[in-house]
């Protein structure tokens, strides 16, 4: 029955929290409608791509990785910007347009794109785990030894194993999570059954599929989708949006070789669970987490008991986790009751002030 109810909460969380196969739904369409009339945005596919404003190819031994740098003037450590995923599974650093303008008027910060996304290279083996590496690489061609580490979403993967490896060659002062991914039974077995098990079985046949261009439409209907709700959010939250970085960043998902390496990362997900629920809490640096509520959306919707069980369990589970990580590294839980899952876009200053925390009033 546990397996059952699983199973029930990973195809829920998937239509309805992840939207991974889902184009036209009543909730997209009235985004659209609700949206404001002024002309949207056009996503099409460049042949020769803008390099935006603030952003640089770091050459690596591993790749070539897109890298926006802004308030280099700035002293004291680099805040590092890790972007995770959302529900459609696009994870890059157009989720920091409104956050790191902001951060940059008091800080150095990185915005540093896994391969494959954005205008960094592109590669077969495409993991968290694997960017972990990848970043230390970058980090010290950028020569910045002293940093803060800000990881969204998934990304808490990258960012744990980048402490657990790399710890000595950086001086890592502090890390903020932001509804990172909770390694426990009852959130991984959400979190591996589909659509990770999915694309895990079927990514042979998928990766021609993608290839052929089957699926462009319908991620240029995601991103028409997502870009509204962004534009609600900016008016929603009066949060000041760099619209042309997120424009372009946005574009670049519609990318065949883009596409691919998302239904990639998607297979290699339940291997980087894995790894990552190996690991123990972080107690050597103060660790804040921001724990949004955007599984209350899916509660308030269910419509069988056990699936609202199950999701009362994984929002307990997380929201435990989350406390107990910042009680014993002496950071900060910052729960964020009624919120949605995209913080850096609607709630920039809770991070900014969760960030001045850790490197100010944590110090003293």
């Amino acid at each position: 029955m546990g397996r059952v109810m699983n199973l029930i909460a990973a195809f829920t969380l998937v239509l309805g929290l992840l939207g991974c196969q889902l184009s036209d739904t009543v909730s997209e369409a009235s985004v659209i409608a609700d949206s404001s009339q002024e002309i949207p945005y056009v996503f099409t596919v460049a042949e020769q791509p803008e390099l935006p404003e603030h952003s640089r190819l770091v050459e690596t031994s591993a790749g070539q990785f897109h890298v926006r740098a802004m308030g280099l003037d700035n002293s004291g450590p680099a805040v590092v910007l890790l972007a995770g995923p959302n529900y459609n599974y696009h994870s890059d650093s157009a989720w920091f347009a409104a956050l790191q303008p902001l951060l940059a008027e008091q800080y150095r910060v990185y915005s540093v794109d896994r391969l494959g996304n954005a205008f960094s290279s592109s590669s077969d083996d495409l993991t968290y785990r694997r960017f972990a590496d990848d970043l230390a690489f970058v980090m010290q061609q950028l020569n910045e030894p002293q940093l803060a580490v800000v990881a969204f979403a998934s990304a808490s993967i990258s960012a744990r194993w980048f402490y657990e490896l790399h710890g000595e060659q950086f001086d890592i002062q502090a890390m903020l999570y932001i509804d990172p991914d909770i390694p426990l039974a009852h959130s991984l077995s959400l979190y591996q059954g589909y659509p990770a098990n999915w694309y895990r079985d079927n990514l042979a046949t998928l990766l021609p599929h993608l290839a052929a261009g089957n699926w462009t439409e319908r991620t240029k209907d995601k991103l028409d989708v997502e870009y509204q709700q962004i534009k609600q959010w900016a008016d929603e939250y009066d949060t000041a949006v760099d619209w042309r970085y997120l424009e372009q960043i946005m574009q670049q998902r519609l990318l065949i070789s883009h596409q691919q390496v998302r239904a990639r990362e998607i297979a290699a997900y339940i291997a980087d669970l894995d790894g990552y629920a190996t690991l123990p809490m972080i107690t050597g640096i103060p660790v804040s987490v921001i724990d949004s509520d955007f599984e209350q959306q899916e509660i308030a919707i269910a419509d069988k008991p056990e699936l609202v069980t199950a999701l009362q369990q994984w929002q307990q589970e997380g929201s435990a986790w989350s406390a107990n990580q910042a009680a014993v590294s002496n950071g900060q839980y910052i729960p964020l009751p009624g919120s949605d899952h995209m913080v850096p876009l609607q709630q920039p200053q809770v991070i900014q002030q969760a960030i001045t925390w850790l490197l100010t009033t944590n110090k003293e």
